[in-house]
């Protein structure tokens, strides 16, 4: 078996509040990404990317809103 047939392309999805959303391009950071979407959804706005779960044969990444601490 060679080594290049043991590798997979694992497949990007962005969730934000339950929603799967597409990846707008293999060539984008996470955190490219999470600009891409805060157009569509602003109260990603300063938001964090979580690390990303294995599911079958993608790669999931939880996008949360992330509100200021009043100090």
């Amino acid at each position: 078996m060679s080594s290049s047939s043991a590798l997979k392309n694992l497949t990007r999805v962005f969730k934000f509040k339950g929603r799967n959303l597409p990846d707008p391009s293999v060539e984008m950071s996470t955190e490219e990404v999470l600009t891409h979407y805060t157009r569509q959804y602003p109260a990603l706005n300063g938001g964090k990317v979580q690390p990303p779960v294995t599911v079958g044969d993608e790669l999931h990444y939880e996008m949360e809103a992330v509100y200021g601490d009043k100090g």
